[in-house]
């Protein structure tokens, strides 16, 4: 989702090829743009001007529906948020369509389920008028409805909440989906359990089904035999294969605390991936998954030591190295030059602040803290590489979590030497 850019591509839009209740849909990107502009009259304006065009008495056009993933991205990027979220629910509704495909508003409406549930689930309580709607979306997008009805009925009052959670039992299609937001909203584990048990047992999404489990810890200890059979099934050195190998044994480990097997899965993780440069990530989530083992996954030590060469891997590695080793056999600081590096090869710059943060401040040179003021506020980009769309989103929150770092590192050795 372009927070960044809402209107990226629509002055290229071929406008002119579509009408709306006063004709030519030339005009939109003037109103869009003023939409999402800094003068509230204009934005006032423009909001009163779109409801004519687009959604004229309840009418809708070939200009609406070009215009709803402008829209959608306008809301989620916090521009008039509700103004325009009632806007879109208006002509999804709309039965009275003139000059295009019927449905045609529907079904781009609909194309934009993702960025419309994440902004409401993040709303909460403030997104109560939206539960019936969300609720009627629950059969024809169960995964994303059903996660958003669990945020938003959370923080509601008892009527609504009663009324999501009736509509999520009575749920047919997504009953996963369905299951995991009333495990959220009323603890409710039955349902949930046997969901996961199907799924682990045949289902298509393994891995998304082991996910699930870990969170339930205890609860879950009843899915364990489920999860061993899993990983008997496990074939292959493919990088979904070893994602799905770490999966099962960090639920495995959260709903059991089962050492022997949650140590033996990542062993032979590692140590599948290690030869090859298709599977680095993988190497990645096994060393995470080996951090939540702390010192029972000693035995792990010298596989996350190997991966320290690999700037992606590095950090990961470091963060389980400080969860699982000896502290006596670990040299921090050259640790900490491994983290640094990743970051500002921009590797894994995240997981690099999560190594520095598990080093600590006493981990640092003098050098070190200068770098990592360099992260924080220096004229370079650090992240220089992924969706082109979000790069500027992900450096800018980077920078903020690596001025956190800079200040409490800082403030750390002057209390030191104030001592």
């Amino acid at each position: 989702m372009d927070l960044v850019r809402p209107l990226a591509g629509m002055d290229a839009h071929p406008w002119h090829s579509f009408t709306h209740a006063y004709g030519s849909a030339e005009d939109m990107p003037d109103l869009l743009r003023a939409l999402t502009g800094t003068d509230g009259d204009a934005a006032d304006e423009a909001l009163s001007e779109l409801y004519g065009c687009v959604l004229h008495q309840g009418t809708v056009y070939a200009a609406s529906a070009e215009a709803v993933p402008f829209l959608a991205r306008i809301a989620a990027a916090g521009h008039r948020t509700a103004d325009v979220l009632e806007l879109l629910g208006g002509m999804a509704e709309s039965e009275d369509e003139y000059g295009l495909v019927p449905g045609a508003v529907r079904a781009a409406d609909g194309n934009e389920p993702w960025q419309l549930t994440n902004l409401l689930a993040g709303w909460g309580a403030d997104a109560a008028p939206a539960l019936p709607e969300l609720c009627a979306a629950l059969p024809h997008r169960p995964s994303q409805a059903a996660r958003a009805i669990a945020s938003v009925a959370e923080a509601c009052a008892l009527p609504d909440r009663t009324r999501a959670v009736g509509s999520l039992r009575a749920a047919e299609q997504g009953v996963l989906h369905a299951a995991k937001a009333l495990y959220t909203l009323v603890g409710e584990p039955a349902l949930l359990l046997s969901c996961l048990e199907q799924e682990l047992r045949g289902g298509r999404d393994l891995r998304g089904a082991a996910a699930a489990v870990g969170p339930l810890g205890s609860r879950g200890a009843a899915l364990a035999p489920v999860l061993r059979e899993a990983l008997g099934r496990s074939e292959g050195d493919t990088t979904p294969a070893l994602d799905t190998d770490t999966a099962l044994a960090e639920a495995l480990w959260r709903v059991t605390a089962d050492a022997d097997g949650a140590v033996a899965v990542p062993d032979s993780v590692l140590a599948r991936a290690e030869h090859s440069p298709w599977s680095r990530w993988s190497v990645v989530r096994a060393a995470r998954a080996a951090a939540l083992l702390g010192p029972a996954g000693r035995p792990l030590a010298a596989r996350l030591e190997a991966a320290l060469g690999d700037p992606v891997q590095a950090p990961a590695a470091v963060v389980a190295l400080m969860a699982v080793a000896d502290p006596a056999s670990l040299d921090r600081t050259a640790l900490a030059e491994l983290a640094l590096r990743s970051a500002e090869q921009d590797a894994d710059p995240s997981g690099a602040c999560d190594a520095l943060e598990a080093l600590g401040f006493t981990a640092l040179t003098a050098d070190h803290l200068r770098r990592v003021d360099g992260l924080a506020d220096g004229d370079t980009r650090v992240v220089r590489s992924g969706v082109e769309d979000r790069i500027v989103h992900q450096d800018e929150a980077l920078r903020i979590r690596a001025r956190r770092l800079a200040l409490t590192f800082h403030a750390g050795g002057s209390a030191l030497r104030a001592v």
